[in-house]
């Protein structure tokens, strides 16, 4: 579904991301694991094309889109939760969730889609009119998922879904994605949430200092004396 070969992305003069490829499947769950400061955000705004590339091509079912504006982009169905939520707080959530749908084709499909967002996130339903920078750090949370799934995703991206949250939101919220998942949604995650994330993905990659260090099956990652020692402590 999205293939990224050997792009290199740089802040002036220094390589945020260096000759990374990652191949996505359709209807899987793949994880970018990494500490703080290692590129996984530069590689999902490059994704979403609000970073260009130094190098490097980006395909979206065998079409080139790194070069696409991010509205182009988010047409064909790659769809960002950013890190931080980045909702609109003083815009109640049911305006959050309908600045979503935006685009024509998710416009005409926003009821229904609505209904199932609030069918995933009951409490959402019962905030529907209370400003969005009023709830809690989960709720808020939810709410930029629900607002990505307005958009109709086929690839949703997440960036640190679990950042800040309480254990237990964050077990919801993964359990959300599985969910998704097993309705057919592909999702990238990207997290320093390590175990959760390889729990629930199906294949992984391991980024340090902007190069892909280890990729493979996600349960073979959890498992591998390197990813143990350094990201679970074990």
């Amino acid at each position: 579904m999205l293939r990224i070969d050997a792009i290199t992305v740089k802040y002036q003069e220094l390589a945020a991301l260096t000759d990374v490829s990652i191949d996505i499947e359709e209807g899987k769950i793949t994880a970018l694991i990494g500490s703080n400061g290692s590129g996984k955000t530069t590689l999902l705004n490059a994704i979403s094309g609000l970073k260009q590339l130094f190098s490097g091509r980006i395909y979206w079912n065998g079409e080139i889109i790194s070069g696409c504006s991010p509205d182009k982009i988010a047409a064909r169905g790659v769809i960002q939760v950013p890190e931080g939520r980045k909702l609109f707080p003083r815009m109640t959530v049911q305006e959050n969730l309908q600045i979503g749908a935006f685009l024509p084709g998710p416009r005409r499909e926003a009821e229904k889609t609505q209904k199932r967002v609030f069918e995933l996130f009951p409490r959402l339903e019962e905030r529907r009119g209370q400003c969005a920078g009023s709830l809690s750090g989960g709720e808020q949370q939810m709410v930029a998922v629900g607002r990505a799934l307005m958009s109709m995703p086929k690839l949703l991206m997440l960036d640190e879904p679990s950042l800040g949250l309480a254990p237990i939101v964050t077990y919801e919220i993964f359990k959300i994605v599985k969910e998704l998942n097993g309705q057919g949604l592909t999702s990238l995650i990207v997290s320093q949430e390590v175990l959760q994330t390889l729990s629930i993905s199906d294949e992984a990659y391991l980024l340090e200092h902007g190069k892909i260090v280890m990729r493979g099956n996600a349960q073979d990652m959890l498992a591998d004396p390197k990813v143990k020692e350094s990201y679970l402590g074990i």
